[in-house]
């Protein structure tokens, strides 16, 4: 079932495109990279002519995998098992498959230095340093979008008590 976008986030995008600034989405729930699909298809109706690249930062564990034969496979085993449901993972893989997608861990961050992206997902927010989000952030081109992934919260204290990686040192 379809769902239509909320007409803020296409006039967001679409005053950020004009305006050649970027536009930070921030993505709370379990399934937020199948939100990334939606907001790649929208920047990319907006730039016809190349389909924007996309840098995805994580810190350890990608939750997918980023070979591409890897995911063949794994969609091959879940058809097997009857747990394959196209219309989730159809727009994914086809996602994955479609657009150039360089995936980067945070610790690695200083290598994407002065590339351009069109669009930037940081996916692990408890490793995320000021200078890593100075270094991914500066990868987007003017008029990307930035989107940051949060697993689900039942309150706003969860978020405030979330201990960061930077807090430990």
């Amino acid at each position: 079932m379809r769902k239509r976008v909320d007409p803020r986030v296409r006039t967001l995008v679409e005053n950020c495109i004009q305006l050649g600034q970027r536009s930070f989405f921030v993505i709370i729930g379990d399934r937020g990279s199948e939100q990334v699909v939606n907001l790649h298809y929208l920047l990319h109706r907006y730039f016809p002519a190349q389909k924007p690249s996309v840098l995805w930062c994580y810190k350890k564990d990608l939750g997918f995998s980023s070979h591409r034969r890897k995911r063949a496979k794994q969609v091959k085993k879940k058809i097997q098992r009857g747990l394959y449901d196209p219309n989730i993972d159809d727009p994914f893989e086809l996602f994955m498959s479609s657009t150039n997608v360089r995936f980067c861990y945070y610790k690695d961050s200083h290598t994407v230095l002065g590339m351009t992206t069109g669009m930037c997902v940081l996916q692990d927010f408890e490793a995320i340093t000021p200078n890593i989000l100075c270094r991914t952030v500066e990868t987007v081109q003017g008029g990307g979008i930035i989107c940051l992934l949060l697993r689900s919260f039942a309150s706003l204290q969860q978020l405030y008590d979330l201990s960061m990686d930077i807090h430990g040192r």
